[in-house]
């Protein structure tokens, strides 16, 4: 398998970030856009994360079946909110008609009182899908409390709010760190093990 991965996106933030996260192991990322004009996804669930990135990664292999096509889904989760957000939270964010990302920050934070539990996270599933129909999955979680403002100009929008273990934020680290913590970045070392295991097996 080729270290090339095309990501099922049509969200450029997304995919730049995926691309420098994958950097990181060695990958080279593109977007499917670079390769053919832009599609209309089907429409996700806000129930089924492994459903929502494999049925991405499998529209596009329809179109570019010799790539190895790499899909993610991620969602977010406070345990203020139980009820709220998860995989929702994008779709809930825009149907707001928030028009920034430091809006959507704001609104967050502003939904917070002092009393409130501040433990949050972000999970990211990807899913790879090979030419030859193999399909890896991994899960990574990062982020264990909501920052109480924005902090950081590494990265922008949640990067500046969740904090890891260490105390920063996401955006507060360079990307050679962030992958340690971050939800994507152990997503994607643990996807890198797996494709390079089923290399060894070959």
């Amino acid at each position: 398998m080729a270290n090339k991965l095309v990501v099922a996106s049509n969200n450029s933030a997304k995919t730049n970030e995926i691309k420098n996260v994958f950097f990181e192991f060695g990958f080279e990322v593109v977007n499917y856009r670079e390769l053919i004009d832009e599609k209309v996804f089907p429409v996700e669930t806000t129930t089924n994360q492994y459903s929502n990135a494999l049925n991405k990664a499998k529209f596009i292999q329809h179109f570019l079946p010799d790539e190895n096509i790499l899909a993610d889904d991620t969602g977010a989760y406070f345990s203020a909110f139980p009820k709220r957000f998860g995989l929702a939270t994008s779709r809930e964010l825009k149907a707001l008609g928030l028009k920034s990302i430091s809006e959507e920050d704001n609104y967050l934070l502003n939904l917070y009182t002092s009393e409130l539990d501040r433990s949050a996270y972000l999970e990211a599933l990807f899913i790879l899908v090979t030419p030859t129909g193999k399909i890896f999955k991994s899960i990574g979680k990062g982020g264990v409390t909501l920052a109480h403002s924005e902090r950081g100009s590494y990265s922008v929008g949640f990067d500046t709010l969740f904090e890891a273990e260490n105390s920063k934020t996401f955006a507060e680290m360079p990307m050679a760190e962030r992958v340690i913590y971050s939800h994507r970045g152990r997503a994607a070392e643990k996807l890198v093990k797996k494709i390079n295991q089923n290399l060894y097996e070959q």
